[in-house]
C-alpha cells in the first residue's frame, strides 16, 4: 500500500491530468506551441549526446553506461502530475525488464536538487537511476525540454529515436520497444 501522502498525491495528480490533458507547461507561450503538438509525437533523429551526470545514489551516470541497451529517458519533476501517474509503470517495466540490456534514467528538474527528489523516489521505489537537470541543459542537448513529462527513446547503438511530449504511451511502445531490446540480446 503507498503512504498517504502518495495516495493523495496521485488522486491530485490524475484531477490535475484532466484539466491539463498530457503535459505540465510553465508558459502560455509554451502552451500554445504544444497544442501544434499535442498529439505527442516528435521526431528526434540525434545521437545521444556524450554527459557525465551525478546520480541520486551518488555515483557518476555517463553516456557510455547507456551503450548496448534501449533507453527510456524520462524528464519529471515531482510537482508534475502526469509525471507522477507515469512513474509506477516505469518503475513495473525496470522491475519486469531487470535482466535485459534496458535502462530507464529519470531526469528531475525539481529547482531545488535531490533535496526534495529523494524522499519522493523513496516513497514510489524508483528502481532506475535518477539525475538532475535543474539548469535545462541536458534538456536542451536532447532538442529541448518545453513541457513535463516528456520522453525520450535511444536506440542501443545511441540514436535518440523519438520524443513524447505528454505522459508516455508505454503499451503502444511496449512491443517496439520489447522488439528492439531483443535485437540486442
Amino acid at each position: 500500500m503507498l503512504p498517504m501522502r502518495i495516495q493523495v498525491n496521485l488522486a491530485a495528480a490524475a484531477i490535475l491530468l484532466l484539466t491539463t490533458l498530457t503535459a505540465c507547461t510553465s508558459s502560455e507561450k509554451e502552451k500554445a506551441e504544444l497544442d501544434i503538438m499535442r498529439a505527442g509525437e516528435f521526431e528526434a533523429t540525434e545521437q545521444l549526446p556524450e554527459f557525465a551526470r551525478l546520480e541520486m545514489a551518488g555515483d557518476t551516470l555517463r553516456t557510455e553506461h547507456l551503450k548496448g541497451k534501449v533507453t527510456i529517458i524520462n524528464f519529471w519533476a515531482t510537482w508534475c502530475g502526469p509525471c507522477i501517474i507515469e512513474i509506477p509503470e516505469f518503475v513495473a517495466l525496470k522491475e519486469e525488464w531487470k535482466d535485459r540490456p534496458f535502462e530507464i534514467v529519470g531526469v528531475s528538474l525539481d529547482d531545488t536538487g535531490f533535496d526534495v527528489v529523494i524522499p519522493f523516489a523513496e516513497d514510489l521505489h524508483l528502481n532506475y537511476p535518477q539525475i538532475l537537470d535543474i539548469d535545462g541543459s541536458f534538456g536542451e542537448q536532447l532538442g529541448g525540454v518545453y513541457a513535463l513529462p516528456t520522453t525520450f527513446v535511444v536506440t542501443g547503438e545511441g540514436q535518440v529515436l523519438a520524443g513524447h511530449l505528454g505522459v508516455f504511451p508505454l503499451e503502444e511502445w511496449r512491443d517496439d520497444l520489447d522488439e528492439m531490446i531483443a535485437g540486442l540480446e
